[in-house]
């Protein structure tokens, strides 16, 4: 039998696909347009002044929460409420359902 996991993806690199947990549609992603899918906005060094030359953006963004973006049922939310699978009536709208597709080694290293 093979693993699933609702919510975020396990990246440990397996490989993985998606459908949307409530009602079987495929998900798609949208990058968050707050850190333009980096999943980092904005510089804290630690410093009240700060004197970095070229600072780089280190602070997880509060929107996407380090994701870079958001997954999504492609179904209407109406159509996904009113159509959930056998057993999934209470999973929300949106949560991912990931699933191995096939078993890959990872290589140690």
């Amino acid at each position: 039998m093979s693993a699933t996991v609702l919510g975020a993806c396990p990246r440990d690199g397996r490989d993985w696909d998606s459908q949307c947990a409530r009602c079987g549609s495929s998900v798609t992603f949208e990058h968050c347009s707050a850190c333009c899918g980096e999943g980092l906005y904005g510089h804290d060094c630690g410093e009240d002044s700060c004197a970095c030359l070229d600072p780089d953006d280190n602070v997880v963004c509060s929107i996407c929460r380090g994701e870079g973006g958001f997954h999504f049922c492609i179904s209407s939310e109406q159509w996904c409420r009113e159509h959930p699978m056998r057993g999934r009536e209470n999973v929300e709208p949106n949560t991912v359902e990931w699933f191995c597709m096939r078993e890959t080694e990872v290589a140690d290293g």
